[in-house]
């Protein structure tokens, strides 16, 4: 059986957003990655640059703008991405691959200015 690409996102689109997924939920990072383009290396690239982010700022002091540009030096297509598509990054890099970003995700949803 020949599998076609597209199809099988669609598939893994359809479940995801049965079970909740959207920008201010997002369930996958893999799921998030592939609907922007971005790559299996460029997923590592990223945690390594939200750790990064983490190591450099106190809590008090990180903004969406810190992981926008840790993004953007990973994948420069992010610049163009609005502001709640970079904060489904943080929350879903929260949510799956670093905890210590956790308490920052959180922060997320209760700021009106980025529309979570």
């Amino acid at each position: 059986m020949v599998m076609d690409e597209q199809l099988l996102y669609d598939a893994l689109r359809e479940i995801a957003e049965a079970i909740g997924d959207s920008n201010y939920n997002p369930i996958s990072t893999s799921l998030l990655c592939m609907g922007h383009g971005i790559s299996f290396d460029q997923k590592g690239k990223i945690i390594v640059a939200f750790n990064q982010v983490l190591r450099e700022k106190e809590f008090e002091d990180l903004s969406v703008e810190d992981f926008r540009k840790a993004l953007e030096a990973v994948v420069p297509d992010a610049k163009d991405f609005a502001d709640v598509v970079v904060i489904a990054f943080i929350k879903a890099f929260a949510r799956n691959h670093i905890a210590e970003l956790v308490p920052f995700a959180r922060t997320l949803d209760q700021e009106k200015k980025y529309g979570c």
